[in-house]
């Protein structure tokens, strides 16, 4: 019992080093292709943060353009809008997440970003997914916004 309690001791201790080395080195700066950097932004101290939850391009009616562009262009009209009504605007989007049913519709989400948000430095995700809270969605944007006070 005692040399697997030590063996299991040295073990721990060594997975625990594996692990201390790997959370040190995970932080990788990539290089890939197209207009993607590698972005970390950091909220100040004392920041007022909103939080913008999914949007779509549904109306209040349950109608949904059927295109991907269409789609892309309201949804970023609505989270601009939203900014807005929180007293924001763009330059102060800290995240973005970016939801496609559709991989192809990639340039839609980029055309729609390049007319609303020109130069965003904004961290961001996208996923692809199997299918939005509608089936007839193809893009979902939900957004963090910070802006000092």
């Amino acid at each position: 019992m005692t040399t697997n309690f030590f063996a299991t001791l040295a073990l721990a201790a060594t997975w625990a080093t594996c692990a201390a080395a790997q959370s040190a080195t995970t932080n990788i700066i990539r290089d890939p292709t197209g207009s993607y950097t590698h972005r970390t932004v950091e909220i100040p101290a004392g920041s007022r943060i909103v939080f913008i939850s999914g949007q779509t391009a549904t109306d209040d009616k349950g109608v949904t353009p059927p295109d991907a562009e269409t789609q892309a262009d309201v949804t970023y009209a609505k989270l601009v809008k939203s900014l807005e009504d929180a007293g924001m605007t763009v330059k102060d989007l800290v995240k973005t997440n970016v939801y496609l049913v559709n991989p192809s519709d990639i340039g839609a989400v980029i055309k729609a970003g390049a007319k609303y948000n020109p130069g965003g430095k904004q961290a961001g995700t996208l996923v692809y997914v199997k299918a939005l809270a509608r089936p007839e969605v193809l893009v979902e944007i939900e957004g963090v916004a910070a802006r000092k006070e």
